[in-house]
């Protein structure tokens, strides 16, 4: 492979207001900073946006500081990356993100006060990550996205799919019109986020039940109007349940009594995955459970999706758009070498990470239940400027949203050009407004 120099960088950054409040991890986020990192080689330069989630990523930075404070130490992490790749050669991207990741974890640290999670660094990664396998790509004369593939990840990433089932996000404030107009439109698989807190709580034991009761009774709400709905996205064609806890129970006993609910109201066999019901230090064995349990935050590296696997967790949520491409690839061979799921899900990303994202999920197996492969993309859902931001795809790329539930993959998707590698509206942030 050629070895290409980084003969410049430079970074700005966007704020992106949401439609409204997003809730998760028992919080809520009114808009999300967009970086865009810029990587320039002797023949070419590339740029690419990162989503900013740091209640996402390390939800104790998040605590300790605004969401603005919080939005600009991720930012000044990019800054940081892209101040040290600057004059440096590669001749694979993983290898030079490798290469920074644990100086720049340390840099993350001092700036935080605090041990960070590695997930804040990678987030903060993006797009230095994707900018470089652009260039990368460019800079070798590759034009489908199979050319970038490390060969260590060909077999994971070896599957064609037709479609891909898009897996809408339902937050805390998703309402029950809502929820029906993605179901008439075609959702054989929803992401629901449980754990939510009401802040009622005067102790942790209190705060975990109030949490506990809101869950089974949002989970009954969706599974009312769900059960009445058939798809031929999933095997058994009923609408699956997809889970995501963010970490916010406390125990298996708790989980079991939400699972106890779950089977009481006929919604147990539908949960296709249950994400993250733990935080990341806890380290219970799940693999006696009666739904397959996904893992996510915690699993922000190769040594971390091993663990996980060892601890019964069978599937995998690969996040290209959340902790970077490069190690999305070992994390899919690792995951596919032991026979488990994954999907790529999503970080409430822009229109052009979200076709990045569309790209792997492409070449990954599917879940178990399901007839297809899978993808999250909830921007759409969530950004108030979504069709302006699909404007800065490059020439000929276009976001086609969601036909009856899925995204088609038609034509010649995998022999066509990846039209990803080229210029993109973003670019442009950096000749206008010097």
């Amino acid at each position: 492979m050629k070895r290409i120099e980084i003969t410049g960088t430079d970074l700005r950054y966007i704020r992106e207001p949401l439609k409204a409040p997003f809730g998760f991890k028992g919080k809520y986020i009114g808009e999300l900073w967009q970086t865009v990192s810029q990587i320039k080689s002797a023949d070419y330069s590339a740029a690419c946006p990162c989503t900013i989630s740091v209640l996402w990523s390390d939800g104790n930075v998040f605590a300790e500081h605004s969401p603005e404070e919080s939005s600009a130490l991720m930012r000044e992490v990019t800054a940081c990356a892209l101040d040290m790749i600057r004059g440096e050669t590669f001749t694979r991207p993983d290898m030079l993100i490798n290469d920074i990741f644990h100086d720049l974890k340390a840099h993350a640290d001092r700036i935080c006060g605090r041990s960070v999670a590695e997930t804040f660094v990678l987030n903060s990664l993006v797009g230095v990550d994707y900018a470089l396998w652009a260039l990368y790509a460019r800079d070798n004369g590759f034009t489908r996205f199979g050319q970038i593939i490390p060969p260590a990840a060909e077999k994971a990433l070896s599957h064609r799919h037709k479609a891909l089932a898009h897996i809408p996000l339902i937050s805390y404030a998703v309402t029950e019109e809502q929820l029906k107009t993605l179901l008439d439109g075609g959702t054989g698989l929803l992401k629901i986020k449980i754990g939510h807190s009401s802040g009622a709580g005067t102790t942790h034991g209190e705060d975990m039940r109030d949490m506990l009761e809101w869950d089974k009774a949002r989970l009954s709400a969706i599974h009312s109007v769900a059960k009445n709905y058939s798809t031929d996205l999933t095997k058994d064609g009923r609408v699956h349940y997809y889970l995501d806890a963010n970490g916010r129970y406390d125990g298996r006993d708790r989980l079991c009594a939400l699972l106890e609910h779950a089977s009481r109201i006929g919604a147990l066999e539908l949960v296709e995955l249950i994400e993250e019901p733990f935080p990341p230090e806890d380290e219970s064995f799940v693999g006696d459970l009666p739904v397959t349990v996904n893992a996510d935050e915690s699993a922000h590296s190769l040594a971390d999706v091993k663990r996980r696997l060892e601890q019964g967790y069978k599937a995998v949520a690969l996040k290209p758009i959340a902790k970077t491409m490069s190690v999305s690839f070992d994390m899919a061979a690792e995951v596919y070498k032991n026979g488990g799921e994954c999907l790529c899900a999503d970080l409430t990303v822009v229109p052009l990470l979200a076709e990045w994202n569309k790209q792997f999920a492409a070449r990954i197996g599917g879940l178990n239940g399901m007839t297809c492969g899978c993808i999250e993309i909830n921007g759409d859902q969530n950004y108030a400027n979504w069709e302006a931001m699909c404007g800065m795809l490059p020439p000929g790329a276009e976001y086609k949203p969601e036909q009856n539930g899925r995204f088609v993959l038609d034509g010649d998707y995998y022999g066509s050009e990846c039209r990803l590698f080229g210029e993109n509206g973003y670019d442009k942030l950096f000749t206008e407004h010097k």
